[in-house]
């Protein structure tokens, strides 16, 4: 080949992208398991012009484990796909002008042409676009499965309503600024009050109101300690684990109930610490609670009206903002304290939530700082129960007095002298035997707020028959739940899921929001005009979409799949399908629910050869979104029967944050950078290997444009070291020395993400290989190997064109090192016959100024001494350390 001295990274780039386009060398047989690994890439949402760097980064430092993982003998199914449905998209589609359909055309063919742009080694043979009719018909059976299962419910419920998106929001979708990092925007112009504590649309960041709307609910609370316990079996980081486990947010906890002065009422309270009931004083209940008038005497009726009318104009977040001036009023009523007879006035104050707990809460000031503020603007007594470790049984005065840690009991009669925790035992077990209280275990977690007063997304498959309704007829008359049985616990009379799908999304133009909290499809009567399924008289279709996490809720079920015929025929006997027999029964009891003319959304022998995910590779930002709902689902989906397993990513890991110049990237700011124009002035592998080298890749990293130029330059000093460095036969030992560590190095580094480290390697090789002036073939092959998942292009072209490989180094062997060149206490000497390379040998430090010991050492060595069997040895000479030549 003739010697270049520049790398045309262009020409070579688009050569080798299409070649493995036609080749499909990325396509694995899905029908061999052996050795399966499945490597996943969070998807993106097509919902801009293009990827961004941040998509690069990511999805870069996906590729290059997928690479490296089939170089070490896995068979790698790596897929891409597109979240095309929801929010995003359909937003974008308004800000253009065009329909969302019409948009995606494009920019799904635009973000096509940069992920392969970038030479990522994805199978395009199979890929998932969650707005094509063939792949969000199986969303729609999958809300099916979840009603018939009665894990989906409807009913009237508080909702977070962004003004901007004009839709509800689920409260996972509801963040602080700092989290959402976004200023916070009130969607009036005026300002935000206290922004620091306001509660955002994650996508917008415009101020969430709250509205009481019917909604679509996922019974994910029935899943709550499920998902909590399987945290522990997981490879996820600690992080990750940590935002679930507080979101799910159980707690031990007993239900209280105190008895209202003077009436046959009580009122119940839930706390997790009982302990200090001594010291209760107060009872504060939420605005919204149910009796919050039925508790105010005719005195304070005005005044608590006032109140709760005031409140509901105050978000909940900042109701129980940290260090907001406690709100409250009296209603005239007291509560007993069973345990000493004390009267506690009951108040009506908006840092009580009605959704956490009962909507009520004891106060005892001593030892919640929160009460204690509360207690002392309105002149409540505050007693103290505990004593910490300091000893202090004064009384409480101050806010810094406020004991809420370890300590023991003191005026607490039968608690006396215990530890708090002890005490807490104590207390529950003398409140329940009394009948005073009932331990109850409370949760964080909400059910999943399926429905979107939006177009952009799957028609929710549920039809509403007024007739059916008024005879208390509903799909459940005739069909037992398959997981639960909640079904009457709201008003399902009416309901009937649609059997034949899909229900397609009709192409309309005036598919804006209105935020009147009803779809654009409500005023579409061709769409919504049906037959009941039950009586066939007049009936109605839904008309939200679901939530957009309900699409990418089971996608990676999905993609091994696509272009497979998963047919009646083969889903048809599935209780013989799995080993397990919990798994077959349950199966057995669904056996009806899986017609003749119904298929499955996947194979049943695909997915149980190759799920679940070997890695997920994605963002922390959807620790309590996607990959909470992706477990739920999974969840359900193995308890119907379909599935072998529970938990969809066993291991996880959670990528950093790119940044420009210091700063969030952002259209405001003017820093979004493009991969685009990185990949035409410097190339794809100059952009990859820079975004690997910018830091670990589980932090921040800085993207400055004066790095990538180092990269190219370092590139067309790899293409000079294949293509220009004077060969060799015999590799120098310090050259072997260093590639066999590099080998090492990168093994372990690559295999733990640390790509950075990695390339930092393999310029310190490339740098020892020029400055030996020569170089092997065979140290060449090797690097080529190492070069490949961050190169992949360069790589592609010196295996085969300067190498002469007649096969791709995508599917060649990752080298392996030999410990003999790593030692630390030893050092290599070069064993020379007649002046040429003949072999190494590994001389122990403190033998290396010993000339007759590396003598004796080199012609043990049976390579060697068939060397000097073919004459007799005139002399040697030795360089201490570096060299022993024979002269024969």
């Amino acid at each position: 080949m003739e010697k270049k001295r520049t790398y045309n990274n262009k020409q070579v780039e688009k050569k080798w992208q299409e070649r493995w386009l036609k080749g499909k060398i990325y396509s694995p047989n899905l029908s061999v398991p052996d050795k399966k690994f499945y490597n996943l890439y969070m998807f993106p949402y097509p919902s801009a012009e293009g990827l961004h760097a941040g998509h690069a980064f990511s999805s870069t430092g996906s590729d290059v484990y997928g690479r490296f993982q089939r170089m070490v003998g896995w068979n790698v199914f790596q897929p891409i796909g597109y979240d095309s449905f929801g929010i995003h998209s359909e937003n974008y589609a308004i800000k253009v002008g065009e329909t969302p359909q019409t948009m995606l055309k494009r920019t799904t063919n635009h973000y096509e042409r940069q992920f392969k742009s970038l030479g990522h080694g994805y199978d395009w043979t199979r890929t998932v676009t969650t707005s094509d009719v063939d792949y969000y018909r199986w969303t729609q059976w999958l809300f099916v499965e979840m009603f018939k299962s009665d894990l989906a419910y409807r009913k009237k419920v508080e909702v977070n309503f962004c003004p901007s998106c004009k839709t509800v929001l689920a409260d996972e979708q509801v963040m602080t600024p700092a989290q959402a990092m976004k200023e916070p925007k009130n969607f009036d112009g005026s300002p935000v009050a206290e922004p620091d504590n306001a509660r955002i649309c994650e996508r917008c960041g415009t101020v969430v109101e709250k509205r009481d709307l019917e909604q679509w609910l996922f019974r994910i609370t029935d899943y709550a300690d499920r998902l909590l316990a399987n945290l522990a079996k997981i490879d996820w980081p600690a992080k990750i684990k940590l935002a679930q486990k507080n979101w799910i947010g159980r707690k031990e906890g007993i239900e209280i109930k105190y008895p209202i002065l003077n009436s046959q009422f009580s009122i119940a309270v839930w706390t997790s610490r009982p302990d200090t009931n001594f010291g209760a004083t107060f009872i504060v209940i939420s605005p919204e609670h149910p009796d919050a008038l039925k508790l105010t005497n005719s005195d304070h009726r005005k005044e608590i009206e006032d109140y709760i009318k005031v409140s509901k104009n105050i978000s909940k977040y900042q109701r129980i903002a940290e260090g907001r001036e406690k709100t409250g009023a009296f209603t005239g009523s007291y509560a007993v304290n069973q345990l000493n007879g004390y009267k506690m006035p009951i108040f009506i104050a908006d840092f009580v939530l009605m959704d956490v707990g009962t909507g009520a809460v004891v106060g005892v000031p001593g030892h919640d700082i929160r009460d204690f503020q509360f207690a002392r603007k309105f002149k409540i007594e505050i007693k103290r129960v505990v004593i910490g470790t300091d000893g202090d049984e004064s009384e409480i005065a101050e806010e810094a007095q406020v004991q809420e840690e370890e300590g023991k009991m003191v005026n607490s009669e039968f608690l006396n002298g215990l530890d708090i925790h002890r005490a807490t035992v104590k207390m529950m077990d003398y409140l329940e035997d009394r009948g005073w209280g009932k331990r109850t275990t409370s949760y964080h977690l909400r059910d999943w707020l399926i429905s979107r007063q939006r177009y952009w997304g799957p028609p929710i498959p549920m039809i509403y028959c007024e007739f059916c309704a008024k005879r208390e007829i509903s799909y459940f008359t005739k069909h037992k739940p398959l997981i639960t049985n909640h079904h009457d616990d709201w008003s399902s009379f009416g309901w009937f899921p649609e059997e034949n799908l899909p229900v397609e999304l009709p192409v309309i133009q005036d598919y804006k929001p209105e935020g009147t909290g009803r779809g654009p499809l409500a005023n579409h009567p061709e769409f919504y005009r049906t037959k009941c399924p039950h009586c066939g008289g007049e009936a109605r279709r839904e008309t939200d979409v679901s939530d957009t996490f309900l699409d990418s809720s089971w996608y990676f079920l999905r993609y091994p799949s696509v272009g497979l015929d998963v047919s009646h025929s083969e889903s048809s006997d599935l209780r013989t399908s799995w080993p397990d027999r919990s798994l077959s029964s349950a199966l057995q009891r669904h056996q009806t629910q899986i017609t003749n003319h119904q298929s499955l959304p996947w194979s049943q022998e695909v997915t149980r050869n190759w799920l679940p995910v070997d890695l997920y590779f994605g963002g922390a930002e959807h620790s309590v979104l996607h990959l909470m709902y992706a477990r739920f689902v999974t969840m359900v989906l193995k308890d119907l029967g379909y599935l072998s397993f529970e938990e969809p990513f066993p291991t996880f890991y959670a990528h950093g944050l790119l940044i420009k110049d210091g700063a969030k990237m952002s259209k405001s700011r003017g820093n979004v950078i493009n991969p685009d124009h990185y990949i035409e002035k410097f190339g794809a592998d100059a952009l990859r290997l820079y975004l690997m080298f910018l830091g670990p890749m589980d932090a921040k990293s800085d993207f400055r444009d004066s790095g990538i130029e180092g990269m190219r330059k370092f590139l067309n000093r790899l293409w000079e070291t294949f293509v220009n460095l004077p060969r060799t036969k015999h590799e120098s030992v310090e050259v072997l020395s260093k590639l066999h560590k590099t080998v090492k190095k990168l093994t372990k580094d690559i295999s733990e993400f640390k790509y950075n480290t990695s390339i930092a390697a393999i310029m310190e090789l490339v740098n020892s290989i020029r400055n030996a002036g020569r170089v092997s073939g065979a140290t060449l092959n090797v690097l080529a190997l190492l070069v490949a998942p961050f190169a992949p292009h360069l790589a592609e072209e010196v295996w085969v064109e300067v190498l002469n490989k007649k096969y791709s180094v995508h599917k060649a062997t990752w080298p392996s090192y030999d410990e003999k060149y790593l030692s630390t206490d030893s050092v290599l000497v070069a064993v020379q016959v007649n002046g040429k390379l003949r072999g190494q040998v590994a001389v122990k430090l403190d033998k290396a100024a010993d000339e007759s010991y590396v003598v004796a050492l080199a012609k043990s060595d049976q390579k060697i001494s068939n060397w000097l069997a073919k004459g007799k040895i005139k002399k040697q000479i030795y360089v201490p350390s570096k060299i022993l030549n024979f002269v024969i």
